[in-house]
């Protein structure tokens, strides 16, 4: 039959015992148990006399572990150890799943990766990651961060900017010296789904003298799948860097030509303003910023 557990002394002369076996003596433990010395040997001493058995020899200057304490620590090291891996566990995580936006493009060139790094840090939590490409989308209320492309965060959000836009026509390195000889290469263009969007149209009436004006051009679905058909080498994509950064740096994607265009506009990480940030939504806000240019 189990022992009642009312017979068991109290878990703060056990936390007690522990701090002062770890760290060698009273006065050494009590700053990491935020009590003055007298304190630990007062709860020492009730320690004590629950068993029944002195714990220390107190001398002038020490206080050494007896027999009984050595053979105790063990046991009760563990036996905290186990309790407080359970209750972690049991613990509700820190404000449940964190909800994060940004259009298709940003999602998979730019976030998607940073969040796989994110998961496999220490600051790692849940976060569910809502993909749309319509502007309306990646401010709802529900949300507690976003990746928002403009000048300025929208109405109702605050937030600090990630990295400006600059557009460079870009292919597949191993077409790019033959460009010349390949004018029938479109230009891959996509829907604007947002006034702000730039296109080849509004790109080419920026740079008026660029070499690609003559082009034809392919609308593809979005503005991800025009990247992806560049990547494959079936025409010239408008790369957005910095967001395309990783591709052009693994020699995947190739600027073309001195032409770049360098707009007004930001991708911006949001919060609503009025909401309090959680823990958890402040590291992967320091995260993302730490990886961007």
């Amino acid at each position: 039959m189990s022992q009642d557990r009312r017979n068991l002394p109290p878990l703060e002369a056990l936390v007690f015992f522990d701090a002062v076996m770890k760290h060698g003596g009273f006065s050494a433990a009590a700053p990491d148990l935020m009590v003055s010395q007298a304190a630990v040997s007062k709860r020492i001493r009730q320690l004590e006399d629950w068993l029944g058995a002195p714990l220390f020899d107190r001398g002038a200057r020490h206080a050494t572990p007896t027999e009984t304490a050595r053979r105790l620590q063990e046991p009760v090291r563990l036996a905290l150890d186990y309790l407080m891996s359970s209750l972690d566990n049991a613990r509700a995580p820190d404000g449940g799943t964190l909800r994060i936006a940004a259009n298709g493009a940003v999602s998979m060139f730019w976030l998607y990766p940073r969040l796989q790094a994110f998961a496999t840090s220490a600051d790692a939590c849940n976060v569910s990651v809502l993909t749309a490409d319509e502007p309306d989308a990646l401010n709802a209320e529900t949300l507690d961060l976003a990746v928002y492309y403009g000048e300025s965060p929208p109405r109702g959000w605050s937030g600090t900017p990630l990295f400006d836009e600059t557009l460079v026509p870009a292919v597949a390195p191993h077409i790019s010296d033959t460009l010349p000889d390949t004018p029938d290469l479109p230009l891959l263009d996509y829907p604007r789904l947002a006034p702000n969007w730039i296109s080849w149209d509004l790109w080419l009436t920026r740079n008026p003298g660029a070499a690609l004006k003559d082009r034809p051009k392919d609308t593809c679905r979005s503005y991800g799948h025009a990247i992806g058909r560049a990547l494959a080498g079936e025409g010239i994509a408008l790369a957005s860097l910095p967001m395309l950064d990783a591709l052009v740096e693994a020699g995947k994607l190739a600027p073309v030509g001195p032409d770049a265009l360098t707009t007004a506009r930001q991708y911006w990480l949001i919060q609503p303003r009025n909401a309090p940030q959680s823990q958890q939504g402040a590291r992967l806000q320091d995260a993302l910023h730490g990886t961007a240019r």
